[in-house]
């Protein structure tokens, strides 16, 4: 068997990033909801075809929405920790926390 290494091209090459179609771009300023709601509707679409593309980046970006909820739920719970003490806060916790 065959070690992987940090060289290995296969860990380093990313597919190339996918971009939003001309078409689902607007051409000037956006003067309509409906408009808006459509661009919105492509940007979306193209950023969850990119997620689903597993590039190499994926698993740190899943780890920082992660985070960020996290954040969101201590803060609707009342606590005082952020997303830099969070770790800590995990980590650090007695046996009966």
């Amino acid at each position: 068997m065959s070690r992987m290494s940090r060289t290995d091209p296969s860990l380093t090459a990313s597919p190339p990033p996918l971009r939003v179609p001309s078409w689902a771009l607007p051409g000037g300023p956006v003067e309509h909801a409906t408009d808006a709601v459509f661009f919105a509707g492509a940007a979306l679409t193209s950023l969850g075809t990119l997620m689903r593309s597993e590039p190499l980046w994926a698993g740190a970006r899943r780890r920082r929405l992660t985070l960020k909820c996290a954040s969101a739920a201590v803060r609707l719970a009342g606590r005082a920790e952020d997303e830099s003490a969070l770790p800590d806060a995990w980590y650090l916790r007695g046996r009966a926390d």
